[in-house]
């Protein structure tokens, strides 16, 4: 730079102006002057010309949890995790080599997010699971105060340097109490008296799925109906609701009519029972009694399965 500053002024000035280190000698007037400004210009050009470029900052990775938020109260059963990742790359390249600036996550449940440098970022208990997604679920979690960790690592599992973890806390609330199902004989009604005959029985069911699933495997909730006349309602937890004797039916219906019923006191029974025919727990039961005050077409109900 120096001497292409002196270069500059041998041209300008010939030999009248020159140049020992930053010193100008032998001034000439107006010349030493504007000499003067243009030397000033072009050293200081010449410093930010070759003056070092400062190093590039990269942005630190971070990691935060989007769902739920911290504090929230949610019902039982499974929680869903979001995240957000940012200046980190999430590759499902785990047991792979370690690449800068790339790497999986660990969600933890109920225990603290592992972060000794080059350990593995595994608990040595606890629910967590490791994934190169941004949501994970956690299955069944129960009533109580849960802690929820995710961490950025790497390839190799171990946390990065330094670590970086999210945390929240949440509140899972006990389920609501089930709803018992009921049943209800609203046709006819108790101690109505009928002409002999056929009887048609119509019924009322809440909080219980009415199915066509006899002989499936058993679904909470859900099942069919099955109906007596002059006959108690089996109910042994576990073994199919069938009298030994005496008319009954069993159907996925509201109403059943039982044939040619004689005069006399009766009683008709209604159960809500499993696919494979086994009672409730508690059995879900309703009665009547009903009395048929004429022959009619006589009754010849006893022993007899109806559908």
């Amino acid at each position: 730079m120096r001497m292409a500053i002196q270069a500059f002024l041998d041209k300008k000035w010939g030999g009248n102006y020159k140049m020992k280190g930053t010193t100008f000698l032998k001034r000439i007037g107006r010349k030493s002057v504007t000499a003067f400004t243009l030397v000033s210009v072009l050293l200081v050009l010449g410093a930010c010309v070759y003056a070092p470029a400062s190093p590039a900052t990269t942005a630190a990775p971070a990691v935060s949890i989007v769902l739920p938020s911290d504090g929230t109260s949610l019902p039982a059963g499974d929680l869903n995790v979001t995240v957000s990742v940012n200046n980190f790359r999430v590759v499902d390249k785990q047991g792979q080599a370690n690449v800068p600036g790339e790497g999986h996550i660990h969600y933890f449940l109920d225990v603290a997010a592992p972060t000794t440098a080059g350990v593995p970022a595994v608990p040595a208990s606890g629910t967590w699971v490791h994934v190169a997604t941004l949501t994970n679920t956690f299955s069944n979690v129960g009533p109580g105060t849960h802690s929820i960790s995710v961490e950025l690592v790497n390839n190799d599992h171990t946390p990065l340097i330094p670590p970086v973890v999210a945390n929240i806390t949440i509140d899972v609330a006990p389920a609501p109490a089930a709803v018992a199902p009921t049943i209800s004989i609203t046709s006819p009604t108790n101690g109505a008296s009928l002409p002999a005959g056929n009887i048609a029985v119509t019924i009322a069911v809440s909080n219980f799925s009415v199915v066509d699933k006899q002989g499936q495997a058993n679904v909470l909730g859900e099942g069919h109906i099955h109906y007596f006349l002059d006959v108690a309602a089996p109910t042994i937890a576990g073994v199919p609701a069938v009298p030994a004797s005496g008319t009954w039916a069993h159907v996925a219906t509201t109403t059943h009519t039982f044939n040619n019923v004689g005069k006399g006191s009766h009683k008709i029974a209604v159960e809500l029972v499993n696919n494979d025919h086994t009672p409730l727990v508690p059995p879900v039961v309703a009665n009547i009694t009903t009395n048929v005050i004429s022959t009619g077409n006589g009754g010849g109900y006893g022993g007899n399965i109806q559908y």
